[in-house]
């Protein structure tokens, strides 16, 4: 067989013109595309098609819960916003947002607050 570019002779199974590097594959001339991988019906299922469903109606309705629950969560205020994302800012926020709860002291006693921040910055030295 003669390669269609170049001429040069091949052998039935190349895929590849050894010397152009032409495509000797032959060329579908059908109208319809063939597919070669149709997917293939499974007719003796060792599972029953009601246990099928049955467990494809739980794997939904547990992900359908799942999701209200996500965006339940997601609607609610955070309780913990501070605290969550860092919880030594947790004291911290009462200093800077003061309750407006008054506090009842007995008859001669006062309250003395001291905050003390310390920042701390370590670097190498070259």
């Amino acid at each position: 067989m003669q390669c269609p570019n170049c001429h040069a002779r091949y052998a039935e199974d190349d895929q590849y013109c050894q010397n152009c590097g032409a495509d000797l594959t032959r060329k579908s001339t059908s109208l319809v595309p063939l597919q070669s991988n149709l997917p293939s019906l499974i007719y003796n299922s060792p599972v029953p098609r009601n246990v099928a469903a049955s467990v494809g109606a739980l794997a939904v309705g547990v992900g359908i819960e799942l999701l209200r629950r996500n965006l339940l969560a997601r609607l609610q205020p955070d309780r913990r916003g501070i605290e969550r994302a860092l919880p030594a800012l947790g004291d911290m926020k009462d200093l800077a947002f003061p309750q407006k709860k008054t506090t009842k002291l007995p008859k001669g006693y006062e309250i003395e607050e001291t905050v003390i921040a310390v920042r701390r910055v370590i670097r190498r030295t070259r």
